[in-house]
């Protein structure tokens, strides 16, 4: 799930924008921390109009040296007309000039979620709606190996308990895992290779993370399955300020995967045109690419396309089942020396689109 890239749509940013470029456009000398606070003010079709406030902090720690990479605190609250509740916290902490990588998210969710149905075998208009409350705990702890490359233990913890079905739809009728809801609290392993010239709009470098996931009653869950996957993104600089970004994604599962954590295809992130979830299974391949030129002053425009496929046997990761997606977008960079973006995009599916505020870039 990528809820925080729907729940950071920042449509007050350009009421709010001159102030804060004017804070970070000439900076005296090096601040080891900055703060930017953000109205928050959106609409989608799922939520209707929301509202509240977020902020992002970067900083450096006081033992790290001037220069080194910023860590990055960001925090969130938001109440829509649906009368859904978004808290988030999500960061990113590099203590002892990156020795250690902190990251992982904190949140409560209340939220109204469509449900398209599982695998490639339902009809593409076909959708029900849900309603689910659950708290939220992502915590990855990491320690450098080698130039660029971390490694270190995982853990995920998710309370989902649904508060509305529709009448006899799939999920009131118990049809498939994870209907009922239920606890996930899993323990895993993973490496991650980071090379990038920055966090928040890279230039060149690479960014990979593999990772061996495990869920049962040890663990605490109520459910038993294993997850491997791979997430990996290259950046080129393209003459003299053009970048091109390759991001290729991974993942498959094996066991009792309840639905509301297979794998996705849609949403701000992987294969833009798709609503969040519009395809889902044990297995997903995705390869998704975006060219990203600035333009003038702190304006910038991309294009993007890609191709993804899920399935719950690796026959159905098969080109008969592959989706496509494409679209283009524009970027307003809110701070100049992080190179910190808000961006909007408009993507294209399989008869399906959609538009996309949003903070930061998808990949």
């Amino acid at each position: 799930m990528y809820l925080k890239g729907l729940i950071q749509v920042l449509l007050l940013v350009f009421l709010a924008a001159p102030p804060l470029l004017s804070q970070t456009a000439k900076p005296k000398s090096p601040n080891r921390f900055k703060v930017v606070g953000l109205p928050v003010f959106f609409f989608t079709p799922d939520t209707k109009f929301g509202g509240g406030a977020g902020g992002l902090s970067t900083f450096n720690f006081p033992s790290d040296s001037l220069g080194a990479r910023r860590s990055s605190v960001t925090v969130g609250v938001v109440y829509t007309q649906l009368n859904q509740l978004l808290l988030y916290f999500p960061f990113q902490l590099f203590p002892q000039n990156q020795k250690y990588w902190v990251s992982g998210e904190l949140g409560y969710y209340r939220y109204v979620f469509n449900f398209f149905g599982t695998g490639n075998g339902f009809s593409p208009d076909y959708i029900e709606k849900y309603d689910a409350t659950f708290p939220r705990i992502r915590l990855n702890l990491s320690r450098k190996v080698a130039p660029g490359l971390y490694a270190g233990l995982r853990y995920a913890y998710d309370d989902f308990r649904f508060t509305r079905k529709e009448a006899g739809g799939v999920l009131d009728r118990d049809a498939v895992t994870g209907s009922d809801g239920g606890r996930i609290s899993g323990l895993g392993a993973g490496i991650n290779f980071d090379t990038r010239n920055s966090i928040f709009f890279p230039t060149k470098g690479w960014l990979v993370d593999a990772s061996l996931y495990l869920e049962s009653a040890l663990t605490g869950s109520q459910f038993n399955y294993r997850r491997i996957s791979l997430d990996a993104a290259r950046y080129w600089t393209l003459g003299k300020r053009g970048v091109l970004a390759l991001n290729g994604v991974s993942v498959l599962s094996f066991g009792e995967v309840p639905f509301h954590q297979m794998p996705v295809i849609g949403g701000t992130k992987r294969l833009r045109g798709y609503f969040e979830g519009k395809y889902r299974d044990n297995h997903l391949l995705i390869v998704q690419g975006e060219y990203r030129q600035p333009l003038f002053w702190r304006l910038g425009a991309v294009a993007f396309a890609g191709l993804g496929m899920v399935g719950e046997r690796f026959e159905a990761l098969a080109i008969r089942n592959t989706r496509h997606h494409f679209g283009a977008g524009l970027r307003l960079m809110i701070d100049k020396a992080q190179k910190i973006n808000i961006r909007a995009d408009y993507g294209w599916g399989y008869r399906s689109s959609g538009f996309y505020l949003t903070f930061g870039e998808a990949f």
